[in-house]
């Protein structure tokens, strides 16, 4: 459930299908993903999980995996 949630918010923010986010998802493996992307991200994420993200964490947000592993230890 979070999972998808957090794959849809990634491919909005990303422009790109959710069955297109890649598994080893990295600025590396995602053309486009700049620092505002970044941010935007984070900012997506606070909108759809209804938390508030550490400024100081938005730059380690750069997988996949610890991008859930954010979400569920700030939603829960």
């Amino acid at each position: 459930m979070v999972e998808g949630r957090v794959r849809d918010v990634i491919a909005s923010v990303l422009a790109v299908a959710p069955a297109e986010v890649p598994d080893r998802l990295s600025p590396e493996t995602v053309p486009g993903w700049s620092s505002l992307r970044q941010v935007q991200l984070a900012l997506a994420l606070e909108q759809e999980f209804g938390v508030e993200v550490d400024p100081n964490v938005i730059p380690d947000l750069v997988s996949q995996a610890a991008i859930l592993a954010y979400v569920r230890e700030v939603a829960a």
